[in-house]
């Protein structure tokens, strides 16, 4: 007797499914007989990641979907009636790699894995049809996979860059902020200065102060921090004598105003025509600093945009003479935020290397790979101890030879010759899709390269020969 939600399987319940059309009358019969169905309810979850697999299975009428929960970017599988799924043959699946859900109601014909050999015996065109099912599965997976590496890749990079252009977009924001007060101040000043009565001769003093504070530059005498605070000091002792308030002494030695270029001006005007004046010329040389900042803050934008616009190689042709150097320069900038925090940095770049025909783009990620295993392998390291990325390149008779190292712990001899293989990776689970290093390998490849490791506990190198 049947367990009540298990049903008998026919012939006709497979043939309607062209994954069956073709094979042999009698085939069909005997795999049918080898079946049960189960029916699965809406939302049912019908495996979780790590669960055994020990079935062939069939989706006779329904949905199911599959999914990578540890990994939320690379999507959803869909299977629907027709498709087979579980323990394909040849197929060395052992655990579910993710989680398996009816979306509604799903009924799924089901086969011990144990008569999987006698299937392919029995069954030929099916069991290849199967391999050929699998084998598409394993390269939509394996893409799956790369794009998910390469969004986490990119995610690392969004991370530093978005932080990199706070920075100074936060410096334009305050600058510019600081920049309206101060021209309204100004305005303020300006306008009550008018209303002073002032020669001719006391005007163009002030103008000739105007102009030695035309360039926000500290002054010959005033870049020395205590120079300034003893110019400060005098100022703040003249003004007072001379009916100005001191407050304003500070941003007047910024200036590089002394008491000497002042004192012309006590016989020429009024405490407070002096007043008013020397508040607009604090304001003139506030309003150029903050100009300046506001363009230096602009700038450092502009050139992170440059980087990431080099970094993709935008409007640019897939394949072209590519400088090695400019990639790695461009590549490294775009880790500054991660560099900037405890890691030295030695650039051993040869110089006059020549260019070489290649995908910009793609070395690009090479680079960015390499670098990002040599910061993680660092990150394990003690805290205090130095952390060293070491960058190097040189130029041999047939290729120029890239070195990318760290002072990490090491790949453990016993794993190097798996460390390009798809899927593998040392690091915890949900932590890395062993995936990088298999991406740099067929990018050298697809350039007619070659890359090796050298690893020992305090020294990992990885080079990568291209050709020239």
């Amino acid at each position: 007797m049947l367990e009540p939600d298990v049903q008998r399987v026919t012939a006709a319940d497979l043939l309607q499914f062209p994954l069956f059309a073709g094979e042999k009358p009698e085939a069909i019969e005997w795999l049918a007989s080898q079946m049960t169905a189960r029916s699965i309810e809406a939302g049912a979850v019908i495996a979780q990641e790590g669960d055994p697999i020990t079935e062939f299975q069939v989706i006779l009428e329904g949905e199911i979907h599959y999914r990578r929960d540890e990994d939320p970017s690379a999507g959803v599988f869909v299977g629907s009636a027709g498709q087979a799924f579980g323990v394909l043959p040849f197929s060395r699946l052992k655990t579910s790699m993710g989680r398996i859900w009816a979306v509604r109601f799903t009924r799924v014909a089901a086969m011990d894995a144990s008569r999987l050999s006698e299937l392919v015996q029995r069954a030929p065109t099916l069991a290849q049809r199967l391999v050929s099912q699998m084998t598409d599965r394993t390269r939509e997976a394996a893409r799956a996979m790369e794009r998910s590496n390469r969004l986490l890749a990119l995610g690392k990079l969004a991370a530093g860059l978005a932080h990199e252009l706070n920075n100074p977009a936060s410096a334009a924001v305050r600058s510019s902020a600081r920049l309206r007060e101060t021209i309204n101040e100004r305005r303020k000043n300006a306008l009550a200065l008018r209303g002073e009565k002032i020669s001719e001769q006391a005007l163009q003093l002030m103008a000739d102060l105007s102009e030695r504070v035309a360039e926000c530059a500290p002054t010959p005498g005033t870049g020395n921090e205590l120079e300034r605070a003893d110019l400060a000091g005098e100022l703040s002792d003249w003004l007072e004598a001379a009916g100005v308030p001191g407050e304003l002494a500070s941003d007047l030695a910024d200036a590089g105003i002394t008491p000497g270029l002042l004192a012309p001006l006590v016989p020429l005007a009024s405490a407070s025509a002096r007043t008013l004046g020397l508040r607009v010329l604090v304001a003139d040389h506030q309003i150029l600093c903050l100009s300046r900042e506001v363009e230096d803050a602009v700038r450092r934008i502009s050139e992170l945009v440059q980087s990431i616009k080099s970094y993709s190689y935008l409007d640019q042709i897939p394949v072209a003479e590519v400088a090695v150097e400019a990639g790695i320069d461009v590549t490294l900038r775009m880790f500054q935020h991660q560099l900037k925090h405890g890691v030295q940095v030695t650039r051993e770049i040869a110089d006059g290397l020549p260019r070489i025909l290649a995908n910009g783009s793609a070395l690009n990620q090479i680079w960015t790979n390499l670098i990002d295993n040599a910061l993680d392998a660092m990150a394990e390291m003690p805290a205090g101890q130095p952390r060293k990325l070491l960058v190097r390149t040189c130029a041999e008779p047939d290729a120029i030879l890239v070195e990318i190292g760290d002072n990490g712990p090491g790949i453990p001899a016993e794993v190097q010759s798996r460390i390009f293989d798809p899927f593998f990776t040392t690091k915890p689970v949900g932590e890395g899709t062993g995936l990088g290093l298999d991406i740099v390998q067929r990018i050298v490849r697809n350039h007619k390269g070659s890359i090796r490791v050298e690893s020992a506990p305090g020294r990992t190198v990885f080079q990568v020969r291209l050709p020239r």
